[in-house]
């Protein structure tokens, strides 16, 4: 069952790890080595920024930062830089967020008194960073209110250390996934990385380019995103964060965005962009409504976007996240640039497939069931299909998963859960719900990758 094109999905903080997360550790540079001698060419992780409001790393405070959580202490101690960093729930099977991060720092600050390192190139090859720095002093400040509740707007001078601090940690997070994204291409492996398409309110994004988001005078959004009902919701979805002005941001050519998108596709070789269909249709829903019934689709920025993304950067690599029920403007733009879309095969399963050549094809994504179950959790009806389809197997999962395998794509991405037959327990995400089902998924020690039944 070798294949040149496959690879696996697997955030990084669902890695094993010692300090109660899977990070920026040796974990992760043994999961390289066993995708190369299984000959996955391709490792899929989720956003690597700071985690949003319910541990979700779609909303973020600042898109182009890492979430200090992903640091590895074991590193530090390597670096000399920390006597030591005593395992802290390393068997866990969840992360809890808060913990980590409550037990991580110490250490952290521990470390940045120990380290000797002059930060001056690092923020001028970065600029972003001491923006990012100051944006949370002041929101420390002013009691982690949203930037627009601030009454505190000026630095302290006793606050400097505090800033360097940040800026260190975002140093460190940045050469720690350097060293593992160079390891991986060394060996034959590519990063695939995740761009969301909105930024939170709450986040230096925002704060940095207020006149860029539909706002008003107090600086409250007048509309914020989601999508209007359909077949599957009479109440749409609300998400909530505020939407772009893009006549505004015609004005510079988009700059802030695609400073956005460039700096997350440096780090990766091919990136995904989340929500591809809001650049050519994007949906509008007045602020303060409780659900999205009201919500309106406006034309985005379509081929002028693009034109000046490509202008910018004519080598990045792009994946259009083009799920759900789409205008065909939407195919058209993502055809145009010749763009890879996805295909998720527990959305058409049951549907007659045409090859194509270009897609990015996968069993589940992060926010879907795992294939185990979702193949479980089908009706009678649609079990007797695959039967049928699969006829004489005893092994129905096997019989799928090969079928999956073997399909044309351009990529085959398979979730890691889904090479062990996992069920959805291990599932990453439950869209539209909040709790500690979400984004919280670990594997405790690596033993999980001699448990891997199917692919290579």
């Amino acid at each position: 069952m070798k294949k040149r094109n496959v690879g696996v999905l697997l955030p990084v903080f669902s890695l094993p790890g010692n300090h109660g997360i899977g990070d920026f550790s040796h974990y992760a540079f043994a999961f390289i080595d066993w995708l190369k001698n299984h000959k996955y060419h391709y490792w899929q992780i989720l956003p690597l920024n700071p985690i949003g409001p319910a541990n979700s790393p779609y909303i973020t405070v600042c898109s182009e930062a890492f979430d200090i959580r992903y640091i590895s202490l074991d590193k530090l101690v390597e670096q000399g830089l920390l006597d030591k960093a005593p395992k802290h729930h390393a068997e866990a099977g969840r992360v809890d967020y808060q913990d980590v991060l409550a037990f991580k720092e110490k250490y952290l600050r521990r470390a940045y008194k120990n380290s000797k390192i002059s930060l001056k190139k690092f923020i001028k090859e970065n600029p972003w960073v001491n923006e990012y720095a100051k944006y949370l002093v002041l929101k420390s400040i002013n009691d982690n209110k949203p930037w627009n509740e601030w009454i505190i707007k000026k630095i302290p001078s006793f606050a400097q250390d505090e800033i360097n601090f940040h800026i260190w940690c975002q140093f460190i997070a940045l050469n720690q996934w350097n060293d593992i994204k160079k390891y991986a291409n060394k060996n034959g492996v590519k990063i695939i990385a995740d761009c969301p398409f909105y930024v939170g309110l709450d986040s230096v994004d925002c704060y940095l380019n207020k006149d860029e988001f539909m706002m008003d005078e107090h600086y409250n959004p007048t509309v914020v995103s989601g999508c209007p009902p359909d077949a599957f919701s009479d109440d749409g979805q609300l998400w909530g964060t505020p939407i772009y002005n893009f006549d505004k941001m015609k004005e510079n050519n988009y700059k802030f965005l695609i400073n956005r998108i460039a700096c997350l596709a440096s780090r990766a070789d091919i990136l995904r962009l989340d929500h591809f269909r809001a650049f050519d249709t994007y949906c509008v829903i007045p602020a303060g409504d409780e659900n999205a019934r009201r919500g309106e689709w406006k034309i985005g920025p379509r081929h002028d976007f693009f034109d000046n993304l490509f202008n910018q950067y004519p080598n990045i690599k792009i994946i259009a996240e083009d799920l759900g029920l789409l205008f065909d403007s939407v195919h058209e733009l993502r055809d145009y640039y010749k763009l890879p879309g996805m295909r998720v095969i527990q959305f058409v399963a049951f549907e007659q497939l045409e090859e194509n050549n270009n897609i990015i094809l996968y069993p589940g994504t992060h926010d879907n069931q795992t294939l185990y179950g979702w193949l479980k959790s089908l009706d009678k009806e649609h079990k007797d299909i695959l039967r049928k389809e699969y006829k004489g197997t005893k092994d129905l999962y096997g019989s799928l998963f090969k079928e999956i395998w073997n399909m044309t794509s351009l990529i085959t991405i398979f979730p890691v859960q889904d090479l062990i037959k996992l069920d959805d327990k291990a599932r990453i995400n439950h869209p539209g719900t909040v709790g500690p089902h979400n984004w919280t998924f670990k594997f405790k020690n690596m033993s999980f990758l001699e448990t891997v039944k199917y692919g290579n």
